[in-house]
């Protein structure tokens, strides 16, 4: 018995489900479905248009805060988060003030300050606190953490005047 030859090309691109028009249509319906997501889902939204037409442009400036005067803090002792044996940390702190608040306003509040340091100094360890550049991360976050317990007013930021661990 003689065995007929195949032709290759459109019918076995048929037979095995992979013709050309098929995978265009498959490759198209994917780019279709990843435009759609992508305008539906995670696409910025529009800008609003004023009265006249011209578009809204939020202004998203920083503000400005200059620098007043010097609240010096009470030192405060605070156990420290390592589990193999007991170690303490003694810090001092000065607020920088925002420029044209008094001392006396801000003196009341000054636990809000105490509160925040030691909440984020307590899950502090020696090992971390011993390592360069720890001192200014601690003073950097105790600045943001203190500005917030001052709803980002009356404190501009935070000076260490004592570290001392043990």
């Amino acid at each position: 018995m003689a065995k007929k030859k195949k032709k290759k090309g459109a019918d076995d691109e048929e037979e095995s489900g992979r013709g050309g028009k098929g995978k265009m249509i498959a490759i198209g319906a994917v780019v279709i479905g990843a435009v759609a997501a992508y305008r539906f889902v995670l696409a910025p939204a529009p800008a609003e248009e004023a009265v006249d037409g011209e578009p809204v442009v939020e202004e998203q400036a920083e503000r400005v805060v200059e620098e007043g005067l010097i609240l010096p803090m009470e030192e405060i002792v605070v156990n420290l988060a390592d589990t193999t044996e007991s170690r303490y940390l003694r810090i001092g702190m000065a607020l920088v003030l925002e420029d044209g608040v008094a001392v006396e306003a801000v003196e009341p509040e000054a636990a809000r300050a105490i509160d925040a340091a030691i909440d984020y100094l307590s899950g502090q360890t020696f090992d971390a606190l011993r390592e360069p550049g720890s001192k200014t991360i601690v003073r950097d976050e105790l600045s943001v953490r203190i500005r917030a317990a001052f709803g980002d007013e009356k404190v501009v930021r935070v000076l260490l005047t004592t570290f001392v661990m043990q």
